[in-house]
């Protein structure tokens, strides 16, 4: 129940939190964190509830295709975090290691977002085939006890495992990790060499800001936890289906229960390593519509008349145009009785200043 409330509160947080975040120039690692969140809080919805279930009856009463889609969307989601973490760190490499030659576009990581969604529910596709529900019966030919497992014993079996642990799972956590040191590599070059700069400004600029450091630390330290969650899980399939390690009932459950837990843990790890992350929860929670708030704020009293106007009649987008400036008109015209005639004269005028000056003679 825990990892349910934890899962579902802190998946939609991040979510809300991303959505108001002011930092609009890293939107595409925005994108890949939000996707992850999206995948996380699947998990608490497919997954938990009907495995809450399962062991609080000690068996799975709960049918062959909720036996299925539980186990898909277990398989989905470790699939998926795997390959968004390998894009989150595949855009920090180009981010720090080659800012100038090249920068992920937002077309560009929606196309990824979609890549490793399609490709990691496609290969998690064959848990709707393996996982079913299998009775044990005891020496009167009884029904005593259901479970929701594969048969590991197929040739099947041991062959999609082994594929799933390689493909799925092995190779984009090795990228990652192969990144993420190019990356610490990178790093710590470029700061040795702005420690020996003797000029001041080229030792500043040459630099990385702390902030970037920052954000790294916290995302290798978030596929550190990633892997340690669903590592043993996904390994002990692999062991038991090659017979090298018969997992007993106690352990698959400790594995499961402990890659679930993962979806929950990212909520953690970014409020314990970013101080950003904690402010934009803060707006969140107690100011709902801060981000208005302070778009609304840049406007003051004496900023909100414009010499410019702005209007979107043009077709291929905004044009901007001088606002039509109204003749202010004022009342000039002076009422003159002369000779018992009443005339209008405007001021200005040739004719007002001839007649004033006989009506004054």
């Amino acid at each position: 129940m825990l990892i349910f409330l934890v899962s579902t509160i802190g998946n939609i947080l991040i979510i809300l939190v991303i959505r108001q975040s002011r930092r609009r120039n890293e939107w595409t690692t925005n994108y890949f964190v939000t996707a992850l969140a999206i995948s996380n809080v699947l998990v608490p919805f497919m997954c938990v509830p009907w495995i809450i279930i399962w062991l609080l009856q000690g068996q799975w009463l709960l049918g062959d295709l909720t036996c299925k889609v539980t186990f898909f969307f277990n398989f989905i989601n470790g699939g998926i975090s795997a390959g968004l973490m390998t894009c989150i760190s595949l855009d920090r490499f180009y981010v720090t290691v080659h800012p100038l030659s090249f920068k992920m576009t937002r077309a560009q990581s929606k196309e990824l977002i979609f890549f490793v969604w399609l490709f990691m529910t496609s290969v998690s596709a064959p848990t709707l085939y393996f996982y079913k529900t299998m009775v044990s019966r005891d020496r009167r030919g009884t029904i005593s006890t259901q479970f929701c497992i594969s048969d590991s014993s197929t040739v099947e079996w041991k062959l999609f495992i082994i594929l799933f642990f390689l493909v799925a799972f092995c190779f984009p956590i090795l990228s990652t990790y192969v990144l993420y040191g190019r990356i610490i590599y990178n790093v710590s070059l470029r700061n040795r060499q702005a420690r020996t700069c003797p000029d001041d400004f080229r030792r500043h600029t040459g630099r990385v800001p702390r902030t970037k450091v920052k954000v790294l630390r916290m995302l290798v330290i978030q596929s550190f936890i990633f892997t340690a969650c669903y590592l043993p899980y996904f390994l002990s399939l692999v062991l038991n289906a090659l017979g090298v390690f018969i997992v007993k009932g106690e352990l698959y459950i400790a594995t499961l229960i402990l890659a679930l837990s993962n979806s929950g843990l990212n909520l953690l790890t970014y409020a314990l390593f970013s101080a950003e992350f904690r402010q934009g929860c803060k707006r969140v929670i107690f100011k709902p519509d801060a981000s208005q708030a302070y778009r609304l704020q840049s406007l003051g009293r004496k900023n909100r008349i414009s010499p410019f106007e702005f209007s979107s009649d043009h077709f291929e987008g905004i044009e901007m145009r001088l606002p039509e400036h109204k003749q202010v008109e004022k009342s000039t015209t002076r009422n003159f009785a002369v000779n018992g005639t009443t005339k209008h004269l405007t001021a200005w005028s040739l004719e007002s200043q001839t007649t004033a000056s006989n009506a004054r003679e």
